[in-house]
């Protein structure tokens, strides 16, 4: 499967998030950050004046609407989702702008717009603010990965809607996650704290990176882990997240006084150099294609999702010029590394800047770096991804994703089992008080591994209670990957935690998945994904674990853990059409002349069709007898 149709901007100067160089393209937008908007937003749409109520009171609906009404003017797609607190049902307004290279990967910019019954205007107008400039800036340009803009609600009353978007979507390939929280009062220090576990240093640093660059006049520095904000429940999850936030901690929040009529309470010049640094962040992040000088590359049929062992994937390159910048035809090149370093080939032209490049034959299971390049008139060189080739695509040489190791559980596979944990079918009891009943059946078929399979869990202090699976033997196994279907009902940390681990050893587990500090309560059966490559691949002793723990007293009783259709996917090496020898996905007379090029000996060579080290006659009729397109 492909990915979808996309353009991009080169600019020759330009250079990557975490670099020590602000890029063209992200100087252009910093460029148009207003601090006139930036006050409008306060003082007109977010209800920060005093007397003012985001909390429990009249604004917090009126604001909310208002962040709805400006995303969507900012061309975005906004959705409100809903979860449950207290009785009541609330939303998170999240806006989304889909990535033309990499829809499936995505990058978040945070904040919330609920305060302490109070105006809370550093406490999080602030946030929400930046994060509209933000969007208003870069909404109208295209960038290669998905961003979302999310205003999150009952953060004060323990990131209550932070955590439950992250359980609405588990699995999501959240690449970095930044969360704008108090960052307007800083009398005069000029300064920025970053809040971020270990796990998060990369995003940190390049948080930073876009402070130095794009502020205009901020230093920083990481302050490391802090559990206050809606970063928190992404790195509980596993992702790179972190905080945004002052120096100097504003004396007047959660008191009617966060207001801005307080004249000590917004630095509208620090908060100014703030929302510089976090659009430089962004679009240096995101590939934002803000417009400047430079050569457009077009991939019609997008970017390759594997590239084929054998050799011969093509992608089509259109390349044109931005602003003054003219392209020089016949000047493309595809630069590739399989392993041995980069080399350079030029791409085949099928017209005037318009080029098929020809992918090499790969490992299968290794990442082929590349990246492309074409000349402007004059001689200029502009690349993409720009700053290359230390910044470059990446793609697994392979045929696809299949499945490695699939558990139906239609047979008990006698996995290990403690506390509560039960192997059969289901019987639709439980959440007689809250969350949901049990199924009456697996995902498919009857069974399921299951936490009391009669009705709600225990409540008694215990655990934590795991069923553990086999050995599984992944070392073959190249960018694995855990799925299963889930119909999970549980209170939340630290009262009850339910857990997903993995154990190369059988003793030292990582931590893959953990709920947070919101119920969950499917109705449903959900898949939940989970990446496990760096654990699991080339392993050849791999445990997975599913733990359900009562932390402490006061836990409601819920339904519990339902698992069904275990499955580990990973590369898929088996060629679906090894008749075709030069990759063109057909099987043809150009597939005859690629095996009478290469007769005689080789040496796992495309050509050699049966694989049996010859490219002789025997390879002629096995491309005969596969005649036409590819499967």
């Amino acid at each position: 499967m492909k990915r979808l149709a996309c353009v991009v901007v080169a600019a020759a100067a330009a250079g990557v998030a975490g670099n020590a160089d602000a890029s063209d393209a992200g100087q252009a937008a910093v460029d148009e950050v207003s601090q006139a908007i930036y006050f409008d937003l306060m003082d007109n749409w977010l209800y920060t004046h005093a007397g003012d109520n985001r909390g429990f009171g009249p604004e917090h609906d009126l604001a909310r609407d208002n962040i709805v009404f400006l995303m969507e003017s900012y061309g975005l797609t906004v959705t409100l989702e809903p979860f449950e607190y207290s009785g009541n049902t609330y939303y998170n307004v999240v806006a989304t702008k889909v990535g033309t290279l990499y829809p499936d990967q995505e990058y978040i910019l945070g904040a919330h717009f609920d305060s302490v019954d109070n105006p809370g205007a550093d406490d999080d107008a602030s946030g929400v603010a930046l994060m509209l400039e933000v969007a208003r800036i870069i909404g109208p340009y295209d960038s290669e990965y998905t961003i979302r803009f999310i205003a999150f609600d009952r953060e004060e009353q323990g990131l209550i809607g932070s955590t439950a978007y992250v359980a609405a979507h588990a699995g999501a390939d959240i690449l970095g996650m930044l969360q704008s929280d108090m960052i307007a009062h800083d009398p005069d220090t000029n300064h920025a704290r970053l809040y971020g576990r270990t796990q998060s240093n990369d995003l940190k640093n390049a948080v930073g990176a876009a402070i130095e660059e794009y502020s205009s006049g901020l230093t920083w520095d990481d302050y490391g882990p802090s559990y206050g904000s809606d970063h928190k429940p992404f790195e509980d999850a596993g992702y790179q997240a972190c905080q945004l936030k002052e120096n100097i901690v504003n004396p007047y929040y959660h008191t009617p006084e966060d207001n801005i009529d307080n004249p000590d309470c917004i630095n509208w010049d620090y908060v100014h150099m703030m929302v510089r640094s976090a659009v430089g962040w962004i679009v240096d992040e995101a590939q934002v294609q803000y417009p400047v000088d430079g050569l457009k590359f077009v991939y019609p049929d997008g970017l390759p999702e594997f590239i084929a062992p054998s050799g011969g994937t093509m992608m089509r390159v259109e390349v044109s010029g931005m602003g003054d910048t003219v392209p020089q035809p016949g000047t493309g090149l595809l630069h590739y590394d399989v392993g041995a370093g980069w080399e350079s080939v030029p791409m085949e032209i099928v017209s005037d800047n318009v080029y098929d490049a020809v992918f090499p034959s790969a490992v299968c299971g290794d990442d082929v770096l590349f990246y492309v390049s074409a000349e402007a008139v004059g001689g200029q060189v502009y690349t993409h991804p720009a700053n290359a080739p230390a910044n470059h695509h990446s793609v697994p040489a392979a045929y696809g994703y299949a499945a490695a190791l699939e558990f139906n559980f239609d047979d008990d596979p006698g996995w290990m089992m403690e506390g509560e944990w039960a192997f059969g079918q289901p019987t639709g009891q439980g959440g007689t008080s809250y969350g949901n009943p049990d199924p009456t059946g697996g995902f498919t078929g009857e069974n399921v591994y299951g936490i009391n399979l009669n009705g709600d869990y225990s409540t008694d202090i215990g655990g934590p209670f795991y069923v553990t699976s086999g050995a599984i033997d992944c070392s073959e196994l190249s960018h694995a990957s855990l799925h299963f279907q889930r119909w999970l009902n549980a209170d939340y940390q630290p009262y009850v935690n339910e857990t997903v681990e993995i154990s190369n050893d059988g003793s030292s587990w990582t931590l893959l998945w953990s709920n947070g500090s919101s119920e969950i309560a499917d109705n449903a059966w959900v898949e939940q994904s989970l990446d496990i490559a760096d654990i699991a691949d080339g392993q050849p002793a791999v445990y997975v674990r599913w733990g359900h723990e009562i932390g402490q007293s006061g836990a409601w009783a819920y339904s519990g853990w339902n698992i069904d259709d275990v499955q580990i996917t990973a590369l898929d090496c088996n060629d679906p059409c090894p008749a075709d020898a030069n990759g063109d996905g057909l099987v043809n007379i150009d597939d005859v002349f690629a095996v009478l090029a290469a007769w005689g000996a080789c040496d796992d060579c495309p050509e050699d069709i049966n694989d049996d080290g010859m490219v002789d006659i025997d390879d002629v009729f096995e491309v005969l007898g596969a005649w036409g397109p590819c499967p």
